[in-house]
């Protein structure tokens, strides 16, 4: 992408900070890696991440049964956590790499940022991104959404810099980076759409095929999983008002809309100042295309063909609004009268994002504190107790429960013998002579199931999650 020297005067930093600059990805990197790692090993597990653990804990013939019916496209995922996990599977460990993830996201954002509109942009880039709530939430799960984030933005910096200059080391990282994409998730593979915008609006018909060809090995993933399409069925057709809202929520209304207007506002002014080159229509649609193409499109298969839309299968679109806020920023830093206010307006941002940042971090930032109820069982269970746990919610609680085991009497085939996330309970009318050796039953369950306790018990005490997800029932037999 060409840049004129007015721009490139208005972009960088005072020449004082120049050695900064020169270093400032490897700054970035680590700053961000820093932050990332700040309560990396808060304990309270979420649900996708115990099904990380659960799912990387198992032999690998257990793993292959599984990703047989489930998550096929996770599979090298879960084989590279296998082998992490041989060392520790403790939260800050198996939380490591998605912080690794995020800092290169980060990285990847500025120096996007610094390639297309200079120094001072990344800097800020950078530190609009790190604000985000979104981005402390993926980068400390135990899934791979901050790489999906990471690895996108690093492809299409690479695909931009070849609209520049042809370099075949260059198209091999691309298409490395395009291979390794749909590994992360595969609705991030929707990028290639992306850079085949720019490359259509910029009328390279080189470009244009690269991109093709970038898209190839989604094309092999997702008929490689198609099969396993109802994986996602729990989720719901939205309406757009609930897909947005959704979409502003995953980041924080409070930090989502003044970026967002702020994007809208750098992306008309850029367009303005930038009329009569040539490029100028291209680096518009790309950011347009990026932003809001991906979460359209998903709304659009959850409509017409099944539900597909979550917020955080599109998270990695995330620098395509951050990128021209962060524009914006820069240039109104330009005028001497705007400054001040402007300096005053991001440190406010900043501030009102921190109540986001220590949520995220928090023991239930990962939806809810499964560990609360763990220690329940673990301080007032004795000998002769049994744990009822029929949903997805006990992989949560048995991370926790570690070495603390109790028998599971109503488990007919174990998850690790279905090939599945959840044991296969026995029926309803073989439960009594199951339990008819336990005098008490510690039962987990979701608030919004009220699903019966088994025949024959009690409730004695019951413990609440937080955000009332979940509900743990200490029972004994009636009197």
């Amino acid at each position: 992408m060409v840049t004129t020297a007015n721009d490139t005067r208005m972009s960088k930093l005072p020449t004082n900070s120049s050695k900064l600059d020169k270093w400032q990805l490897v700054i970035v990197l680590t700053l961000s890696l820093g932050a990332a790692l700040i309560c990396v090993g808060t304990p309270g597990i979420g649900f996708d991440e115990a099904a990380t653990w659960w799912a990387a804990r198992l032999e690998w013939p257990d793993l292959v049964r599984l990703l047989g019916n489930q998550d096929r496209n996770f599979g090298p995922y879960y084989a590279v956590m296998h082998i992490w996990m041989e060392v520790s599977d403790s939260l800050w460990w198996l939380r490591l790499p998605s912080a690794v993830g995020g800092a290169l996201a980060v990285t990847a954002t500025a120096g996007l940022a610094r390639q297309m509109f200079g120094a001072r942009t990344a800097w800020i880039a950078a530190l609009l991104l790190v604000s985000a709530y979104s981005w402390v939430r993926f980068s400390q799960e135990v899934r791979p959404y901050s790489w999906s984030l990471a690895i996108a933005t690093f492809a299409t910096w690479a695909f931009i810099t070849l609209a520049e200059r042809r370099s075949r080391r260059l198209i091999a990282i691309y298409l490395i980076l395009m291979v390794l994409l749909p590994i992360t998730h595969l609705f991030a593979a929707m990028a290639a759409g992306v850079q085949l915008v720019y490359a259509l609006v910029t009328r390279k018909r080189e470009l244009a095929l690269l991109a093709v060809g970038g898209a190839l090995p989604s094309l092999v993933a997702a008929v490689l999983v198609i099969g396993q399409i109802k994986q996602v069925s729990w989720l719901s057709v939205v309406t757009p008002l609930e897909a947005l809202r959704e979409l502003v929520g995953q980041s924080k209304a409070i930090w989502y809309v003044p970026i967002a207007l702020a994007a809208c506002v750098g992306l008309a002014a850029y367009r303005w100042l930038q009329r009569g080159r040539s490029t100028g229509p291209a680096e518009v649609a790309l950011f347009i295309s990026w932003w809001a193409g991906p979460p359209f499109l998903l709304w659009i298969a959850s409509v017409t063909v099944t539900p597909v839309y979550s917020a955080r299968y599109v998270f990695w679109t995330l620098p395509a609004m951050i990128l021209p806020a962060a524009l914006l920023i820069s240039r109104m830093l330009d005028l001497p009268k705007l400054r001040i206010p402007v300096l005053l307006t991001v440190a406010c941002l900043m501030v009102l994002a921190l109540p986001g940042q220590v949520s995220a971090r928090a023991p239930n930032g990962h939806v809810w504190a499964p560990q609360v109820l763990t220690s329940v069982i673990i301080d007032q269970s004795r000998p002769g107790d049994a744990l009822v746990d029929p949903g997805f919610l006990a992989l949560t609680v048995k991370y926790h429960l570690n070495d603390h085991h109790l028998p599971e009497p109503l488990v007919e085939r174990t998850a690790q013998l279905e090939g599945k996330f959840v044991d296969q309970q026995v029926p309803l009318e073989q439960q009594a002579e199951r339990l008819k050796n336990y005098e008490r039953l510690w039962v987990l369950d979701e608030i919004i199931s009220e699903r019966p306790l088994p025949v024959g018990f009690c409730r004695r005490d019951s413990w609440e999650s937080d955000f009332a997800i979940a509900r743990l029932t200490l029972a004994g037999r009636c009197d």
